[in-house]
This record gives C-alpha cells, sequence and structure tokens, in this order.
C-alpha cells in the first residue's frame, strides 16, 4: 500500500477520473493527470469479483506491482487503476507480466 499522502481523496478520485486521460489495454484501464507529486488509486468492481476477499487481494497485488515499477520509473502524478473483468483469470505470473507491461507503456508515454 502507499502512504495516505500518495493515495487520492474521494474528491480527487471523481475530479482526476473525469479530467483525466484514458488508456485503454486488454486487462485494464489506467487515467493518468499530470500533478507535481504522485496520487494513486486502484479499483476493482464486482464484475471482476463478487467476493469482498477476491477483490481486496487483487487490489493488494495491484499495489504492490505498482509501488517498485512507479518507484523504478519516478513517475509523479495521478495514476488510477481500474481492474478489467479478465485479469481476475489470469495467474499470479501473468497478472504480474500484465500490469508491469501495461503500466510501463503508460507511465513511458505519458
Amino acid at each position: 500500500m502507499f502512504k495516505k499522502v500518495e493515495r487520492l481523496s474521494r474528491s480527487e478520485f471523481s475530479e482526476y477520473f473525469k479530467v483525466g486521460r484514458k488508456h485503454h489495454c486488454p486487462h485494464l484501464t489506467i487515467i493518468t493527470a499530470p500533478l507535481t507529486s504522485r496520487k494513486v488509486s486502484v479499483v476493482v468492481g464486482k464484475k471482476v469479483a463478487k467476493s469482498a476477499v477476491k477483490r481486496n487481494v487483487l487490489k493488494r497485488r495491484v499495489y504492490a506491482m505498482l509501488r517498485t515499477i512507479l518507484t523504478e520509473a519516478k513517475y509523479s502524478g495521478v495514476l488510477i487503476v481500474i481492474v478489467k473483468p479478465s485479469l481476475n483469470s489470469l495467474s499470479k505470473k501473468a497478472l504480474k507480466d500484465s500490469v508491469a507491461e501495461s503500466v510501463a507503456q503508460v507511465v513511458k508515454g505519458a
């Protein structure tokens, strides 16, 4: 998990969700916006996994991957990751590769 100052509040989330640039990947939708500091949020809806436990596990895995990727890339800005239902069917290694590839591609292009 990221520090509290690196996470989006509800009002910030709503604002950046509307004005951010959307990048569609096979298993994720990533919304970016410029900002001097880093703000991150991960969304796993009920369509992805009905069980709250499974949704939380997916969130934690994605947050852990983001932490390593964004630290290495020294990314600053807003990053909202919305998980699509197809991500739920992937194995741990495939999930890691998919998230890393998608986020790296978006961060590099942003």
